[in-house]
């Protein structure tokens, strides 16, 4: 569990008001089944995963069975990835929006889709809490 204080103030009085808020943060881990164009570099992908908001840790993990799947296909090539983040809110909620950031873009929330990976697919019977 981590602590982690948030200096807020208060702009309406004269004087500069700070509060200290504890927010609780979790870390967990989930696997992905990830759909990668061929001609883009799954390493470069991935790198740019780490790039989403909460993502700490990322790793792309081998698997024989997807190795004989690929080796059939010609645009895509499918592989898992291990992804570690933090969160103070239901975990499930935050693996969807780690999905739609890696596929879809969202110039509200200041996402880019990263280009290679088509589709993303989490692996809920794998999302562990890992502190």
């Amino acid at each position: 569990m981590k602590l982690i204080d948030i200096i807020l103030e208060d702009r309406d009085f004269r004087f500069k008001r700070k509060e200290s808020i504890k927010k609780t943060f979790h870390s967990y881990s989930c696997v992905f089944l990830v759909k990668f164009k061929r001609k883009i570099n799954r390493v470069q992908a991935v790198e740019r995963v780490r790039g989403i908001p909460t993502v700490t840790i990322v790793d792309l993990r081998g698997d024989e069975r997807l190795d004989k799947i690929n080796r059939t296909l010609k645009d895509y090539e499918y592989s898992t990835i291990e992804i570690k983040f933090i969160t103070n809110r239901d975990p499930r909620k935050h693996v969807n929006f780690i999905k739609h950031a890696m596929v879809r873009s969202d110039k509200e929330k200041g996402l880019d889709n990263i280009p290679g990976i088509v589709a993303a697919s989490p692996k809920l019977d794998t999302l562990v809490k890992t502190d």
